[in-house]
């Protein structure tokens, strides 16, 4: 019983509250308090379990749904959280069960329907995405967290140099619609700013939305991270010293993408790859030796001025000797000479490195050849690893789709996915 004129507090009331306005830490510390006063408390335990999620603590989350589910079986939302905190703890199997037992207690829920296609999306199967987020703006034709992720499912651009104004428009309206929407979401503003950054190539315009969702939400740390590529992408040096392998990355990307189209092309021209790879190679490893360690250089130089750009409070403090304060003319100043003095310094360890000296052509070119085999393999390694990543990724997304293949009318516009 309360003390007089103290009432106990509405815990349910708060959580919601709390919830709804995005404060999870105070969210999670109210239901603490309200399930020490009903250890047993399923609303508790679901609001505890929401907080958790957004407070990226998955593990602990799936506690309090479990027991919220051990109270509700047939508590449909329960079952949405609780593959939500499954997925991302990567037990993929027992979030597809959990989030088809959410959709087969209510199909018409879009929120369901949302969190599917967001397990794909995360995935990296944008078909299947489109299919159900397509799916659940039916059912919420007006939301716009359903249409920002509907925009996001749009096809990736394959071959930027073939993209034209009217594709860009294409694939920018459904995120100028998500922000119509809803004017002060963050969100959407982050997400028009990635499209200006990764495919208009518009940073004046990315920085600007990007600055926009902080302005909203200081605490989105997506936002921030972006702000802060944005920057470094409008700062000139930063993008010439990038510009070498950028030119290599974008050739290799545009053959990866293009060779089916074009493949009596493709033929001609692996001869000629075949010779230049050596030196192709080699440019990429001095590019790493010699660039590369330049580039951090000069970021811990400049990093300040890119924080302080991007809002950052103290961000010129600290660094090495308190650099950060130093003028600019200064900083770059210093990062001319370490530049210069690196460069001289590798080519006089190189000019005396204790070799055995090549008698003949053909030992040269042995070494040569064994150095670039060495250098091929590392990369090889690493592109198998990837490739193992990304093909248990589409096991999931495949033994998924077939599990949700007819959860769609037959008849439904959208087709099967």
């Amino acid at each position: 019983m309360s003390a007089p004129g103290f009432e106990s507090p509405n815990h349910q009331l708060l959580c919601s509250r709390f919830l709804l306005s995005g404060q999870w830490e105070r969210a999670w510390a109210t239901a603490r308090e309200w399930l020490a006063l009903d250890p047993e408390n399923a609303p508790a335990h679901l609001a505890a379990g929401q907080a958790l999620i957004h407070l990226q603590r998955p593990a602990e989350a799936v506690a309090h749904l479990q027991s919220v589910l051990a109270a509700e079986p047939q508590n449909d939302t329960a079952h949405r959280f609780l593959a939500i905190a499954l997925f991302a703890e990567k037990r993929y199997r027992e979030a597809d069960e959990s989030i088809q037992r959410a959709l087969a207690i209510r199909p018409d829920d879009p929120w369901h329907w949302h969190c599917l296609a967001s397990m794909f999306y995360d995935q990296g199967d944008l078909v299947a995405a489109r299919t159900y987020a397509a799916r659940a703006r039916e059912l919420n034709p007006g939301d716009p967290d359903i249409l920002r992720l509907l925009a996001l499912c749009a096809p990736p651009v394959l071959d930027r140099l073939k993209t034209d104004a009217t594709h860009l428009q294409q694939r920018l309206e459904p995120h100028l619609q998500a922000l119509a929407l809803d004017p002060e979401s963050p969100e959407a503003h982050n997400n028009l700013g990635v499209f200006y950054l990764n495919e208009a190539r518009n940073y004046p315009k990315a920085e600007e939305h990007f600055r926009q969702a902080l302005f909203l939400s200081p605490q989105l740390a997506v936002a921030r991270k972006n702000l802060f590529l944005t920057l470094k992408q409008r700062d000139r040096i930063y993008r010439c010293l990038w510009a070498p392998m950028d030119f290599l990355v974008m050739g290799f990307d545009f053959l990866k993408h293009n060779w089916r189209k074009h493949i009596l092309i493709t033929l001609l021209l692996v001869p000629a790859w075949y010779l230049s790879c050596r030196e192709i190679f080699a440019t990429a490893v001095l590019w790493f030796m010699l660039v590369w360690p330049m580039i951090g250089v000069y970021e811990a130089l400049t990093i300040g001025d890119i924080r302080a750009r991007a809002g950052e409070i103290g961000a010129r403090r600290g660094g090495f000797l308190g650099c950060r304060r130093w003028p600019l003319r200064l900083r770059l100043a210093l990062f001319a000479a370490l530049l210069l003095a690196f460069w001289t310094g590798v080519a006089v360890a190189v000019a005396h490195l204790p070799l055995p000296p090549a008698t003949t052509y053909h030992e040269r070119q042995l070494r040569f050849n064994l150095f670039i085999l060495f250098g091929l393999g590392f990369v090889l390694l690493i592109y198998f690893a990837l490739i193992l990543k990304k093909k248990l990724g589409e096991y999931h997304t495949r033994s998924r789709r077939r599990r949700f293949a007819g959860m769609l009318a037959p008849g439904s516009r959208n087709g099967q996915p």
